[in-house]
């Protein structure tokens, strides 16, 4: 199958082009205008463009059988990554070909409500998609954006649609601070420490997208992507130290401590500050869900709708 990729350059889209080549697809890759691009196979082909501009990237995607949608600005504020992520998403929808086999959408675990599950519940992909999305990041506000406008244009279009929902991608612990939260000083803070981390290596992220594009299709599916074997922010942390990596001293914060100092600077914004106060990341309640409130995550249907099985189980390094 011929397959339009697009962020070809970044963290995720490389190993994807990689694993595509190496599986036998042809791979029409975008990158960005200033990119440096090696091609790493003859049946790479890289295509420069920019999605938030039409060009002649819409030439190479009429060749297409395929698009894995890749691209996305994951940080910067509101206006930056509506661009980057929203904006580019209309272009590229506006420029399909007609008779196009197959859409897969990298979208992300950041769309669902972390609140909604009970205590110490299951997130998977019957849950529910964040209801408030003003209350969340940036990234959630686009993403959700992004993932609602290549739905409705995939059923309107009868474009069979697979969306891939990955966790926390890694290639090593450094890629999420081996677990913790903050430095302070000599100190390290693990937040939740007992709260299983939604880890996800890149080569395995990568492989179950070539599964989403090999897969029978009959309707349209969506998929979570995380590894079959959980760990926890502490044991990831302890598997750094043992490892090697030079670390501070851990201080573990049980997660309800953590929602107690949200909850306290929420209430001192609003009798101080009238609800203006800028707060830091890891005092905003939402987030605080997001990333440490304790649940569990499944591949059932990844492993049973694409037969993927992760190979690696939260290694430290590659």
């Amino acid at each position: 199958m011929k397959v339009f990729l697009t962020g070809a350059g970044g963290f995720l889209g490389s190993a994807i082009t990689n694993a595509a080549a190496a599986s036998g697809h042809s791979v029409l890759a975008l990158y960005r205008p200033c990119s440096r691009i090696e091609p790493p196979s003859e049946l790479v082909e890289p295509v420069k463009g920019d999605l938030r501009q039409r060009g002649d990237w819409t030439e190479k995607l009429a060749e297409a059988n395929c698009v894995v949608h890749c691209a996305a600005a994951a940080s910067g504020d509101l206006a930056t990554q509506l661009t980057g992520t929203v904006l580019a998403t209309e272009n590229l929808l506006a420029a399909l070909p007609e008779g196009l086999q197959r859409f897969v959408h990298i979208s992300s675990f950041s769309v669902y409500d972390f609140s909604a599950p009970g205590p110490f519940g299951r997130l998977d992909e019957e849950s529910v998609l964040e209801p408030h999305p003003l209350r969340r990041d940036a990234y959630t506000q686009t993403k959700l954006i992004q993932e609602r406008m290549i739905r409705a244009h995939c059923n309107a279009k009868d474009i069979p649609l697979v969306v891939l929902r990955p966790g926390a991608i890694y290639r090593t612990a450094a890629d999420w601070d081996y677990g913790r939260a903050l430095r302070a000083g000599p100190f390290d803070l693990i937040f939740g420490p007992l709260s299983s981390m939604r880890l996800v290596h890149v080569d395995d992220c990568a492989s179950a997208v070539i599964a989403a594009i090999d897969a029978p299709l009959e309707r349209e599916l969506v998929i979570n992507i995380v590894g079959s074997k959980p760990i926890t922010y502490w044991g990831l942390y302890r598997r750094a130290r043992q490892s090697g990596e030079m670390l501070g001293i851990p201080i573990p914060v049980p997660y309800m401590l953590v929602r107690m100092l949200g909850g306290a600077a929420w209430v001192a914004s609003r009798v101080f500050f009238e609800g203006r106060a800028r707060l830091p990341e890891w005092l905003d309640l939402p987030r605080q869900e997001a990333r440490w409130r304790s649940l569990s995550y499944s591949n059932r249907r990844a492993r049973a709708e694409l037969g993927w099985h992760p190979d690696r189980d939260c290694a430290i390094a590659d």
